[in-house]
């Protein structure tokens, strides 16, 4: 799927998305977990933070509830507009923009983080470069990534193939099916590039299906902690 693709699913179905961390069940404990995590990573010292790909706001608001400085951007002009009613005192730092083209300057932030959108980019390696560049020295980065090595996303590929029948089954219905990743990079490859792009990780962790802390087979998230040297 290509990235005006992604964007325009986005578009289309942000309010189901969003819609999905007030969901019972698997889904909605899965990304609630996610922001959890990715909040307890960054710390509790307020400073001046990015949320990239931030979606309907959640985390922006999350944030700025404790204390943050809180600048979000997204691709989807639908997601945009729901953030800025979410958290209608930022309106103005909530912007539309691209995870590789941001427009900051060097050094602009304290934190930036990356949830469910890196897998989505043109270049994931640029994409970090990009993170990376707007970041001060120091600084916190917080980014989240696919566990393409576990067993659930394994299971999940194979059911979901073309020519598979039982697939419609299988697969849960009743809310929006995210897009296929575009890089489906191991976790030792995502390091990496995290560490060629200037972004040393100092923790990492593994959520299951159900957003509880997961076995490396097991989890179906990883969220990196890191910092810009």
């Amino acid at each position: 799927m290509t990235g005006d693709a992604v964007q325009t699913l986005w578009d289309t179905q942000a309010a189901q998305y969003d819609s999905a961390y007030d969901a019972p069940g698997r889904r909605g404990a899965l990304v609630r977990a996610r922001l959890a995590a990715a909040a307890e990573l960054l710390g509790d010292a307020p400073g001046r933070v990015l949320d990239v790909g931030m979606g309907a706001g959640r985390l922006c608001a999350e944030l700025a509830a404790r204390g943050f400085e809180v600048t979000g951007v997204d691709a989807s002009d639908a997601m945009v507009e729901l953030a800025r009613r979410r958290l209608p005192e930022r309106a103005d730092s909530l912007v539309r923009a691209q995870v590789e083209r941001l427009p900051f300057a060097d050094g602009s932030f304290d934190a930036v983080i990356a949830l469910g959108v890196l897998e989505y980019s043109a270049e994931v390696g640029a994409a970090l470069v990009e993170l990376a560049r707007v970041l001060r020295g120091g600084g916190t980065a917080v980014v989240s990534w696919p566990n393409f090595a576990g067993l659930p996303t394994i299971w999940r590929r194979r059911v979901l193939c073309p020519g598979a029948r039982a697939a419609k089954r299988i697969v849960p219905v009743g809310g929006p099916v995210p897009p296929p990743p575009r890089h489906p990079l191991g976790e030792s490859r995502f390091l990496a590039l995290m560490g060629d792009a200037g972004l040393e990780p100092t923790r990492i962790v593994r959520l299951g299906a159900h957003g509880r802390p997961g076995h490396r087979l097991l989890a179906v998230q990883i969220l990196v902690g890191a910092r810009k040297a």
